[in-house]
């Protein structure tokens, strides 16, 4: 390479021209993001359906879909986590497995059980980490006279597959009070005076509703094809549904109410509340954040007219707004840490026209360092940009002494080339050592797996391409460009030479007085020594610091089993308080998890994101966190701030391996939840432990409705009849998807309003057997207990209790 820098100094002109071009490519296209990319060959399937017991769930979701995963060969282990209404299943798979291939076998998995589960289960999959995909999320301001579930089908139906034809959108989920739909609602007197059951209610209505193909006939020179269709979706044209009964038929009016609004749902959100209709948008991984988030800013704006009565989006949370104070931030730090060094360069050598080739190379080892992570797929985010700034102070030490040796030689005699030859020679071997000595620390770390291999792989991956850039720019660059300048020998001393003068001097005098005095140098360097580990300990420790997102995120949870109702009342008080908070434009609470989503939050837990006002200072984020969470106490519920940011990463990261955890398998849930308090007891009292924490030995209060055989046997029906009336009474059940516009229309099934019966009344609930029974006389209605949470680790029912360490592994 020497004699090639010298004989072909044009080759390698064009060479670095080349280099420079694909840089600053690099530099325009490559993608910044707040965090790496999280892919891992980890899949999440999510389950709901609302109003189903722990263990209902467990037998009809958790279970069949276990059993299905099991037969993946590539499949290292699954736990399930099952609670009131949901399910949501983690599906490892072997190392070596792509996170697309993982993704892919469990989507065949689901398409195979999907039919075999409850109607109205709705099942969501995805990778594992996708939760910091998650760039936007908006609410609809509704204003006072308009239906909130109108406004969510124009959503579903006209807005959301817009937005989903974003370039780079990989999901929209929209969660709100439901759509309008046709609620039938039975009324329980007139059933029994018409001798009409609830399955022959629903019967007749899935009668009513039909599309069928029905062949073509000749009509002239056309064939002309026949459609037959029965799709009302009026209440009117449901209300004259003919329903049989003992003698004859009667129109569905008379024994129910036909109305078209939202259905009921087990959750809530709300934007300052009052009802709302949440988007929240997801990128496709590997789509570079800001792009997305602009084009669907332009795309809502377009499509907001749409909007029925003066409706308006309102963007809660932009992932696009961190990522551009973090690229704005790092990238102004890493220019102003790269001007510091080549100013000190100029101060400490001189103007000469070599120190001018000595400043270029840091921009340069720097555009070639972001070259090489563009190449190699990474993206700018704080790991990435957190090493090239670390790497601006080393960059500019393979130059320097490349540069003196070659002006040793020049000073020494040799004529240019010559000189940088011979000065080149003489370095090369200790510039390389010392520059892979210092690659050799960075380097293993590109071989660190699990979660600390999502965070080291990318600050590696930097500072090794950085550094050997740097090298190759001191051996190649930096001496074809001295040998175009020539020898320029400068003997005037600059005050930066002066000061190192004096502080080798100071050096001298300090390294005399250790060699005279060993015992008081060694105790100065112990002391300097211990004050700097107690400075550390007095340092905070945190997995990342509050960032300047423009909105905080409240995470609230109630005691396990607390209603809906008592859950959003306290979330609206803390509302309430919030809004009267100065910094505060927006609060957005969800309260439960909607269905189509990937939340799994029970009824009694949710969510509030404070929007704040534009001219809220960064550094003032910590005091606000503490104002909301002072506005936010109230009695038994627990409040965490953060930002939805760190939220993501912790919804990421929560699938993976924990630091210190004990799982308690076996059969009995009662057995379980004992054992559980025993052992989280006894964990409180080891010294290297914190933060114990045992979330699945609560019980929680249920509804137990047992079959009485011989009350079933005296009127004539069996358990599977029974529980059928009851679903459609109780539950709902929708009988018919009726194709309305670019969306559908249910037709749905339900008392109004079963949630307050008390069990009195439901002892009371007639059934259609031999004739009308009360419920009480065909079953065995009463309060029980039952499991909070249902775990399963491959399978196997099991407690996990989470723990801290406070001491190192091993110990």
């Amino acid at each position: 390479m020497l004699k090639d820098i010298v004989r072909r100094p044009l080759l390698w002109v064009m060479l670095y021209a080349a280099l420079i071009a694909y840089g600053i490519y690099a530099l325009l296209n490559i993608h910044a993001e707040v965090l790496p990319q999280f892919n891992m060959p980890q899949v999440s399937v999510v389950a709901q359906l609302p109003g189903a017991t722990t263990l209902d769930l467990e037998g009809l979701i958790a279970r069949p879909i276990e059993a299905e995963l099991s037969s993946l060969s590539s499949l290292s282990d699954v736990r399930t986590v099952v609670s009131q209404g949901s399910v949501k299943i983690e599906a490892r798979f072997v190392e070596g497995t792509t996170a697309a291939s993982a993704l892919q076998e469990v989507n065949g998995v689901v398409g195979r059980i999907n039919g075999a589960l409850p109607k109205g289960t709705s099942l969501t999959t995805e990778i594992s980490g996708n939760a910091i995909n998650e760039v936007a999320d908006y609410a609809i301001q509704v204003p006072d006279g308009v239906d909130a579930s109108q406004v969510q089908r124009i959503i579903e139906s006209n807005l959301a597959p817009r937005i989903r034809a974003v370039p780079g959108v990989q999901r929209v989920s929209v969660a709100g009070p439901g759509a309008d739909a046709i609620w039938v609602r039975p009324d329980l007197g007139k059933l029994q005076r018409f001798n009409v059951s609830a399955s022959s209610l629903v019967a007749s209505l899935d009668a009513t509703t039909a599309m069928v193909p029905s062949g073509y006939v000749h009509l002239g020179h056309q064939d002309v094809f026949v459609e037959g269709r029965s799709l009302p979706t009026k209440p009117s044209e449901y209300a004259r549904v003919p329903v049989a009964t003992a003698g004859n038929s009667i129109p569905l009016g008379s024994i129910a109410d036909v109305v078209r609004t939202a259905l009921p749902s087990h959750h809530t959100v709300k934007l300052d509340n009052r009802p709302t209709i949440a988007l929240i948008v997801f990128k496709q991984p590997g789509a570079s954040t800001l792009p997305v988030v602009d084009e669907v800013d332009k795309t809502l704006r377009e499509l907001e007219p749409q909007l029925p009565g003066g409706a308006r989006f309102v963007r809660i949370y932009s992932q696009g707004h961190i990522v551009g104070v973090v690229a704005a931030d790092l990238t102004r730090n890493l220019a102003i840490g790269a001007v510091l060094a080549v100013g000190v360069l100029f101060w400490m050598l001189g103007a000469s026209r070599g120190i001018w080739a000595l400043a270029l190379s840091i921009p340069l080892s720097l555009l070639l360092g972001i070259a090489g992570l563009y190449l190699m797929g990474q993206t700018l985010n704080l790991l990435t940009f957190g090493a090239l700034s670390v790497a601006v102070g080393l960059l500019a030490d393979d130059a320097i002494i490349v540069l003196e040796s070659i002006y040793h030689r020049w000073e020494a005699g040799d004529g240019r080339w010559e000189g940088v030859a011979r000065g080149l020679r003489d370095i090369a071997g200790p510039d390389i050592s010392g520059t892979m000595t210092t690659v050799a620390v960075f380097l293993p770390l590109v071989f660190v797996g699990g979660l600390a291999g999502l965070f080291f792989v990318p600050f590696s991956v930097a500072m090794t391409v950085s550094l050997i850039a740097s090298l190759l720019i001191s051996l190649s660059l930096i001496p074809l460009v001295l040998g175009f300048i020539g020898p320029h020998i400068e003997k005037r001393a600059t005050s930066g030479s002066r000061a190192v003068g004096w502080l080798k001097s100071q050096n001298l005098r300090l390294f005399d007085f250790a060699l005279r005095r060993p015992r008081v140098s060694l105790w100065s360097c112990v002391a300097i020594f211990a004050v700097s580990v107690a400075g550390l300990l007095l340092v905070p420790v945190d997995f990342l610091p509050l960032p300047n997102e423009a909105v905080l995120l409240e995470s609230f949870t109630l005691p396990p089993g607390t209603s809906l109702r008592d859950a959003q009342d306290a979330s609206d008080r803390i509302t309430q308080r919030l809004l009267g908070l100065e910094p505060v434009a927006h609060v957005f609470s969800r309260v439960g998890s909607a269905s189509g989503t990937s939340y799994t939050e029970p009824a009694y837990a949710g969510e509030i994101q404070i929007a704040l006002k534009p001219d809220v200072n960064a550094s003032s984020l910590d005091k606000i966190g503490k104002q909301i969470l002072d506005a936010s106490k109230l009695p038994a519920v627990q409040t965490v701030i953060g930002t939805p940011t760190l939220e993501r990463v912790g919804e990421t990261l929560s699938g993976l391996p924990q630091p210190f955890v004990i799982d308690v398998y076996g059969d009995s849930i009662e057995t379980l939840q004992s054992l559980s308090t025993e052992v989280t007891h006894r964990l409180t009292s080891v010294s290297d432990l914190s933060d114990v924490f045992n979330n699945d030995g609560y019980p929680i209060t249920e509804l137990r409705i047992t079959p009485n055989p011989d009350g079933l046997a005296l009127h004539g029906i069996t358990p599977a009849l029974l529980f059928a009336q009851l679903h459609i009474l109780l539950a709902g059940q929708t009988v018919a998807t009726v194709p309305e516009g670019n969306g559908h229309l249910d037709v749905f099934v339900r008392l109004a309003d079963p949630a307050h019966l008390s069990i009195e009344q439901l002892n009371q609930l007639p059934i259609m057997a031999s004739g009308w029974v009360a419920l009480g006389q065909v079953a065995d209605v009463r309060m029980a207990t039952g499991p909070n949470v249902i775990r399963h680790l491959n399978g196997l029912r099991a407690v996990e209790i989470l723990a801290t360490p406070t001491a190192p592994s091993g110990r």
